[in-house]
């Protein structure tokens, strides 16, 4: 048997339209008592005396149940319902035939989807229960799929809101924040726009790297809030002029573990609770709280390391001026390989200084 190529499926307005049969068959008499036998049961019944006219309706209208006699002129039957089935696969499809042969009904069934056959003469009161039991099926199949586009469309709406909710939460939350680095600096005045500047030297030193634009404000915002545990330290020892005791270094250090703490539950800020835990680790594992070394300690705190110790160096503290740019690179240097990652490291000292100089000025500018 010849094959002739399917046409795909057809898109069709989801508008409410009556339910629609289609009976085909090239056979006048055979088509009229067709049609008589479902006109009395509520749905448009089309007909159609070729399966070229049959294919028409089906590219024009949805249809719920297509009836066809086997045996046409050009297109029989079973290439017709095959045709139907590639546009409007949802469709039920009946097959008609005067002689029923386990080949023609195989046929029947896996090409053209076929879900019942009658043989001639059919019963009409057989005829229109099949019939009605395969449009309440295909009535059922479109309002699931329409629940579904609904249920859909609602999820897809719910997404929007909570990335908008999401987003609106990371806004205050980092408003927040920013207004807790500016308590930090008002209050421990020996580090002012320490934080802002190891952000913004952070960033630039990733970029460095080739770190992946999503983890760029993962570093910015540890190194940002690295220091936020200090919130939990006492004035008499954070704000002590002299040396500190060996029980009050005990109680400095531990504002790594404090930070981490306070930044708990912050979904978003949960790569940057890493860097803010394990800023003051060092390469050669003397570092605290945990003595993690080498490629354990997460790499924003390994680029935090060198930047912590180019800013300490050249800016000013109470017991020494500011130093020099090339004081601080030689310092990073000579501790590469024990204090500092010597990949990281030497990235910075890559760096030229008059980019380092543009985002100190930016910082302190912001």
């Amino acid at each position: 048997m010849e094959t002739i190529q399917q046409e795909a499926p057809r898109q069709i307005s989801e508008e409410t339209v009556p339910t629609r049969v289609v009976v085909v068959d090239d056979d006048p008499p055979a088509l009229q008592a067709l049609k008589r036998t479902l006109d009395d049961r509520g749905y448009v019944v089309c007909q159609a005396s070729t399966g070229e006219d049959g294919l028409d309706i089906v590219r024009r209208d949805r249809l719920a149940v297509i009836v066809a006699d086997v045996r046409m002129p050009h297109m029989n039957g079973i290439e017709f319902l095959c045709r139907a089935r590639a546009m409007q696969p949802e469709t039920y499809r009946i097959l008609v035939t005067g002689h029923l042969d386990v080949h023609m009904a195989l046929e029947a069934v896996n090409r053209a989807g076929v879900s019942r056959m009658f043989t001639k003469p059919w019963d009409p009161n057989e005829l229109r229960r099949v019939v009605d039991d395969a449009v309440r099926a295909y009535e059922r199949t479109k309002e699931r799929e329409r629940l579904s586009g609904q249920l859909l469309a609602t999820c897809e709406d719910l997404g929007a809101t909570a990335v908008e909710l999401e987003r609106e939460v990371q806004v205050r939350t980092e408003s927040l924040l920013h207004g807790l680095i500016n308590a930090l600096d008002y209050r421990d005045t020996e580090t002012k726009d320490h934080s802002r500047r190891v952000a913004k030297y952070s960033r630039l030193l990733a970029l460095n790297l080739h770190v992946p634009g999503d983890l760029l404000s993962v570093v910015q915002r540890g190194a940002l809030l690295h220091d936020v545990g200090k919130i939990g330290v006492s004035d008499a020892i954070l704000l002590k002029p002299g040396k500190l005791t060996e029980d009050e270094w005990v109680e400095m250090r531990r504002h790594s573990e404090y930070g981490h703490d306070i930044l708990e539950g912050i979904p978003f800020l949960k790569e940057a609770r890493k860097i803010v835990l394990e800023h003051h680790e060092r390469f050669d594992g003397k570092g605290y709280p945990q003595g993690k070394s080498g490629h354990d300690i997460c790499l924003g705190a390994r680029i935090f390391a060198v930047i912590d110790t180019y800013d300490a160096i050249t800016s000013d503290r109470p017991y020494r001026k500011a130093q020099p740019h090339g004081t601080a690179t030689e310092e990073i240097r000579k501790m590469s390989g024990t204090q500092f990652d010597p990949e990281v490291a030497e990235a910075w000292l890559a760096i030229p200084e008059s980019e380092i100089a543009e985002a100190r000025r930016a910082a302190e500018e912001a």
